[in-house]
């Protein structure tokens, strides 16, 4: 295809993005055009014919370009989103389980606390100390992670809560399973134990998160 770059640049116009990826772009779609004038003059067109068919295939070349920029600043978002939040939140998530993984194993037990005495299916409470001192490291380590990548204070903030929003979830997912797997449970002794969960493994772990998140969350710069 003669002077493919300049050809391919007339027609799909300023991109708007860096000129060393412009240039990425209009090389990788020449060589997807050439593949494919290339299997056109093996069904035997010519190499003019085969270049001017190629580039009648695309029906919109301004049409592609604005793809192009589109998928070009999505791609730009999720690789944002990832280093400054679901990297950090995977992180903290993982440290999280661990060090509770470690107190269940080493630590002292935990402490029950039967809510009801009267119940047949008496739902507790279960109170870790060890680990509810823990989960500052969890949180801290998070918020510093994202605020060094760039992060705003918004993903600084859900990457330190992430265990407890992780908890969260999941005792929602799991009420309505309970609903319908249980049926010999009284329906209060599983609204209460998905009251008492929250509380255990939600509301009390958010407390040392945020605290341990406080001294590093910071403004930061976004680095896209």
């Amino acid at each position: 295809m003669p002077d493919k770059q300049n050809l391919l640049k007339e027609r799909l116009g300023k991109l708007g993005l860096a000129p060393q990826r412009e240039e990425e772009i209009v090389r990788e779609l020449g060589e997807h055009l050439e593949d494919h004038a290339a299997a056109l003059e093996a069904r035997g067109m010519t190499r003019d014919q085969a270049a001017q068919e190629v580039l009648d295939a695309v029906p919109d070349w301004t049409e592609l370009g604005n793809d192009v920029v589109l998928a070009e600043r999505e791609e730009t978002i999720m690789n944002y989103r990832t280093r400054v939040l679901w990297l950090p939140a995977l992180c903290a998530l993982t440290l999280s389980n661990v060090l509770l993984a470690m107190f269940q194993l080493f630590g002292p037990p935990p402490h029950f606390y039967w809510l009801s005495p009267h119940m047949s299916m008496r739902p507790y409470f279960t109170f870790y100390v060890s680990c509810l001192i823990s989960q500052p490291v969890a949180g801290a380590v998070a918020a510093h992670w994202s605020r060094r990548a760039g992060g705003a204070l918004r993903y600084q903030l859900l990457a330190a809560m992430s265990p407890a929003i992780f908890m969260q979830g999941f005792l929602l997912l799991i009420l309505p399973l309970a609903f319908i797997v249980d049926k010999h449970v009284a329906y209060d002794i599983k609204l209460t134990g998905f009251l008492v969960g929250t509380v255990t493994w939600v509301l009390l772990p958010s407390i040392p998160l945020l605290l341990g998140a406080a001294p590093f969350l910071r403004k930061a710069q976004p680095q896209t």
